[in-house]
C-alpha cells in the first residue's frame, strides 16, 4: 500500500473496537452466576444435573467486540448425560422438554424482570442494561470410546460446540504473523464485525459466519504490522468468494452448511455492502494517497468519529503528512461517544 494506516487502525481496535477486561469479567460472573442458579434450581426440582459446561461462540474464541448498535450475548452450553434425560415413563426427554427443564431451573427465584424463554438452539437468560446470556442444551453419551454430543433444537442434532472454538484457536496461531493484541487473524475477524454493525440499516451475516469467511481468505504467514493490508485483502477475498456461492458451511465436522434460504440473503447484501468499502479502503493504495485521505477513508468505513481529532488536526494546518507511516493518531480534540460504555458488544 502506498500509504501504511498500521498504526490508525491498531489504535482504533485497542479504542473502539476490543472490550476491555471490565466487561469480560462482567460476563464471566454472569455466565458463572447462572451456572450457579441452574445447579441450583435443578437440585431443588430433583432434576439432574449437567456434566459439564461448555462455553462457546465469541466469548469463548476471544472475538467479542464493543457494539453501539445492539446488545449480544455468551453461549454458555449446559451438557447432561443422555442416561439422565428421562422422562416420566423413562423414555428420552424431547429437545422442548429439556430445555424446558433448564428454563425452569434457571428461572427459579432468580427475580428477572423478563422470564428466560425457551428458544429454538437455546434457553435465553435477559438482563435490563440488554446483554443476554444463552443456554444451548446438549446431551452426551459414549460410543466406542468417542464422546458423542446433541444439540437440543427443533430435534436433537449431532453437535461438538467445542470443536469450533478449538478450530478457530487453532487457526488463529497456525495463521497469524504475530503474537500481540490477540493476534492479526483475530484482529481481522473483530474488525469485520465491528465494521459490519456500524449501520443499524444492515442486515448482514452472523458473527461466525464472519469469521468463518474470514478464515478462508486470510492465507498462513498474514500481513505481519499491517492490518490495513490484511483487511483489505479479506474484504477483497470475502467479496469475490461470495459472488461465487452465497452458501457457508462449518468448517469441522459435521459440515453441514450455517447458511440458509434466508440467511444467504444477509451473504448477499454483505457483497452488496463490501462492495463500497472495499473502494473506500483501496485508497490507501494510490501513490498520492497521505495521511488525511487515508484517515477519512477509515472513518466512512468504520462510521466512526475516532478520527475526528487527527482529521481536524491535519485540516486547520496543525501538523500532518507522517511520509506515509500512519502514527498512533492523539487523543481527540472534539468529545467522542464511546463505544460499548452500556456493556453492549457482540
Amino acid at each position: 500500500m502506498a500509504y501504511n494506516a498500521n498504526d490508525h487502525l491498531l489504535a482504533f481496535f485497542k479504542d473502539r473496537v476490543r472490550v476491555g477486561q471490565a466487561v469480560l469479567d462482567t460476563a464471566m460472573n454472569r455466565r458463572n452466576a447462572n451456572r450457579d442458579r441452574l445447579r441450583s434450581g435443578l437440585e431443588k426440582q430433583g432434576e439432574p444435573k449437567p456434566s459439564e459446561f461448555v462455553s462457546q461462540g465469541s466469548y469463548a474464541m476471544e472475538t467479542m467486540i464493543q457494539s453501539a448498535s445492539e446488545a449480544s450475548d455468551i453461549d454458555d452450553g449446559a451438557v447432561f448425560t443422555k442416561e439422565s434425560l428421562k422422562g416420566p415413563k423413562g423414555g428420552d426427554k424431547t429437545p422442548a422438554d429439556a430445555k424446558e427443564m433448564v428454563r425452569k431451573a434457571v428461572s427459579l427465584n432468580a427475580g428477572f424482570k423478563t422470564d428466560p424463554e425457551v428458544r429454538k438452539n437455546c434457553v435465553r437468560v435477559f438482563y435490563n442494561d440488554g446483554f443476554h446470556v444463552d443456554i444451548p442444551v446438549y446431551r452426551c453419551w459414549e460410543e466406542n470410546g468417542v464422546t458423542k454430543k446433541q444439540l437440543a433444537s427443533t430435534e436433537w442434532t449431532d453437535s461438538a460446540p467445542e470443536d469450533i472454538t478449538k478450530w478457530f484457536q487453532d487457526q488463529v496461531g497456525d495463521k497469524s504473523p504475530d503474537k500481540a493484541d490477540g493476534r492479526q487473524l483475530r484482529r481481522i475477524v473483530r474488525l469485520l464485525k465491528f465494521w459490519s454493525k456500524s449501520r443499524l440499516t444492515w442486515t448482514l451475516p452472523s458473527g461466525f459466519v464472519l469469521t468463518v469467511l474470514s478464515d478462508e481468505q486470510f492465507p498462513v504467514g498474514g500481513w505481519l504490522d499491517r492490518d490495513d493490508t490484511a483487511l483489505l485483502h479479506v474484504m477483497r477475498g470475502i467479496c469475490g468468494r461470495c459472488q461465487g456461492s452465497t452458501h457457508v458451511y462449518r468448517p469441522v465436522s459435521p459440515r453441514d452448511e450455517i447458511t440458509n434460504d434466508r440467511t444467504r440473503t444477509h451473504v448477499s447484501n454483505l457483497v452488496e455492502q463490501l462492495t463500497p468499502a472495499i473502494n473506500e479502503l483501496s485508497k490507501l493504495e494510490r501513490a498520492d494517497c497521505d495521511e488525511l485521505m487515508a484517515l477519512k477513508a477509515l472513518k466512512t468505513v468504520f462510521n466512526s468519529d475516532f478520527w475526528n481529532g487527527r482529521i481536524d488536526e491535519i485540516e486547520n494546518g496543525d501538523g500532518g503528512g507522517g511520509g506515509g507511516k500512519g502514527g498512533v493518531p492523539p487523543q481527540p480534540k472534539t468529545p467522542i461517544d464511546k463505544r460499548g460504555g452500556t456493556g453492549q458488544y457482540a
